[in-house]
């Protein structure tokens, strides 16, 4: 269902008019001749930013440390509240997405360009909302609204979990909506108005997605019905041709698909283990898979809380089946007439040990970094951070470690680890090993709310050429504690010289930030200056209730991402209750959040 309208409730904050902040968020408008750039500059398309998943906006042309920091920056407006299922309210697990002025054909927008934020709730609707004002149509307005399932999963709670993206070139987004008859589908919708493209949805059945052929791992058959979860944020190939969705499950495997957008089919897949009788390896990180410059696609996978809970122990975990990648990170190569094809793994030391008692490795998803090649002999890096151990992994995903048939045997040398170590010894080991930052370090209390981390890595460059890497999630009070103690965000140096692999060091940590269950970093800079970490943290552990009558009130800081000082938060209960694992977006000077709502934060000038 298709809904144009613009007579829906906005609100804007302190009583400032439509024509006042019109002349504030318009003042850093760029020339003409200039539009058709910074506008592809603006555009926020997909979960991070972009297919690398970095997390970095760096074409931020108002906000600065010193402006987040002083009087005026604060809630701008909030759209009208989103629609509910019957009487399950909506949440936002889905990041916003923000395109910069876009023709909008709903009626009432008379055919102008816009700036537009679009939006994906659990309810299981897709909105693109005014994201600056307009002559008559003030910002928060829905411009249109498409309801893509009349029967959500889960009785409402999750319709749409996945950040959708968006192909610009095509005036297209996609989205993954659950309907509690038909699965999982992929819907295709017009930038413009929200009607569905023809050939669309496409359903990602048992049906469609095991045909000979198409799984390119072992025999595992995909489910039917809704024993999959799709949370990954969907990805795009540069060309616009595949889609990437990923799922995650218990008891069944986690795996990726890759759908045909020309042909609206299912062109491959590759489930994450070979069997389907061995339900381990989800894909469950809210980032999804990441892509490279070549069309690589990357993804990190977990472990099993079923088998946990039963104390099956390394057994559980598989380490003896052949295509068994619970507890890694893949690289797979793509092409349209042989599908995914395995083309590089990595399983940390000691993976048997950590999966055993459901502590994934695949809580975060990958970040794909390239520096210069005369800077390290290792410039094709994957940065993997929020893992529930609260570890940090850097891998050279040129030449990834792992074997292409299976994992090595169970271990527990931490020097043995194939990651790129740091030369200097690591505490908790008192030898070399990977890199923990969320503490205290564990190989047997990680799942649940004692789980560190669960978000992906950011990295900038900054202006001064260093390379930097942020990760959020919460060092606990001890080492089988639920409680959350500082630090929550912590700054990484990639150290790299010529001649040698690069490393990963911890460079500072924020030292007053409890974050409970925060989602990924954001950060916002302009030419690599003025850098800021924006963090949405739901403000309570994993296991609290997203509905009833005391749900989280999430909490969005702001911090100076070279002294790491707090620059801002939202005051108490001024955000709206939300979803899980979603970040801000940045965009001309303004922060988009999604909660139950859309809500929007700069500065307010007099």
């Amino acid at each position: 269902m298709v809904d144009t309208f613009a007579t829906q409730r906005v609100r804007t904050a302190d009583g400032l008019a439509s024509s006042a902040l019109t002349l504030l968020l318009l003042a850093s408008t760029v020339t003409s001749a200039a539009q058709g750039n910074a506008r592809a500059a603006h555009d926020n398309l997909t979960y991070h930013g972009n297919r690398a998943r970095t997390g970095w906006y760096d074409a931020e042309p108002v906000l600065s440390p010193t402006s987040v920091a002083g009087p005026d920056f604060g809630l701008l407006w909030e759209s009208a509240a989103l629609d509910s299922a019957g009487a399950v309210p909506p949440r936002l697990f889905a990041s916003p997405l923000y395109v910069d002025r876009i023709r909008i054909a709903a009626p009432h927008a008379r055919g102008r360009a816009l700036s537009v934020v679009y939006a994906a709730s659990t309810t299981g609707y897709l909105y693109a909302i005014n994201a600056r004002p307009s002559a008559s149509l003030p910002p928060g307005t829905m411009l249109w609204r498409t309801q893509l399932t009349q029967a959500p999963c889960s009785r409402g709670t999750y319709g749409i979990l996945a950040t959708p993206v968006i192909d610009r070139a095509a005036q297209r987004i996609y989205a993954s909506a659950c309907d509690a008859s038909l699965a999982w589908r992929v819907h295709a919708l017009d930038l413009s108005d929200g009607r569905e493209l023809p050939g669309w949805p496409l359903a990602l059945t048992a049906e469609s997605i095991n045909r000979a052929g198409i799984n390119a791992n072992g025999l595992n058959q995909f489910p039917a019905g809704v024993a999959n979860l799709q949370r990954g944020g969907l990805n795009l190939s540069a060309d616009g041709s595949r889609l990437f969705i990923t799922f995650g499950g218990e008891p069944v495997s986690g795996w990726i698909i890759a759908v045909d957008t020309q042909r609206v089919s299912v062109a491959s897949a590759f489930s994450m283990t070979a069997r389907t009788d061995e339900g381990v390896g989800g894909l469950w990180a809210s980032g999804g898979a990441a892509i490279d410059t070549r069309g690589d696609v990357y993804v990190a996978s977990g472990s099993s809380v079923i088998n946990a809970l039963a104390g099956r122990g390394a057994a559980g975990v598989y380490p003896d089946s052949d295509g068994n990648w619970g507890q890694s990170i893949l690289r797979l190569s793509i092409d349209s007439a042989r599908g995914f094809r395995l083309a590089g793994s990595y399983t940390p030391y000691n993976y048997c040990l950590a999966g055993a008692q459901d502590i994934d490795l695949g809580a975060g998803s990958p970040t794909l970094v390239d520096l210069d090649p005369r800077a390290s002999t290792t410039p094709q890096l994957l940065v993997l951070g929020g893992s529930k151990q609260g570890n940090v992994y850097l891998i050279d995903r040129a030449r990834m470690p792992g074997s292409l048939q299976r994992r090595q045997p169970c271990a527990n040398d931490p020097t043995q680890d194939g990651s790129l170590l740091a030369p200097q010894s690591q505490p908790q080991f008192g030898a070399r090993g990977p890199l923990n930052v969320f503490g205290p370090y564990s190989d047997h209390f990680g799942m649940g709310d004692i789980a560190k981390s669960r978000s992906t890595a950011a990295y900038y460059h900054s202006a001064t050429g260093a390379h930097v890497v942020f990760v959020t999630g919460s060092a606990k009070s001890a080492e089988d504690s639920g409680q959350s103690v500082a630090p929550g965000l912590v700054r990484l140096a990639l150290m790299a010289a010529g001649g040698h692999s690069a490393y990963l060091q911890i460079d500072r940590a924020q030292p007053d930030l409890v974050l409970q269950n925060p989602g990924s970093p954001a950060i916002s800079s302009r030419d690599g200056h003025h850098a800021i970490v924006w963090v949405l943290d739901v403000n309570k552990p994993r296991s609290a209730s997203l509905y009833g009558n005391d749900p989280p009130q999430p909490v969005l800081y702001a911090v100076d991402a070279q002294t790491l000082a707090l620059l801002w938060r939202s005051a108490p209960g001024q955000l709206h209750p939300g979803g899980k694992y979603n970040e801000p977006v940045i965009a001309r000077g303004t922060v988009y959040v999604g909660t139950d709502r859309i809500q929007a934060f700069g500065l307010r000038r007099h």
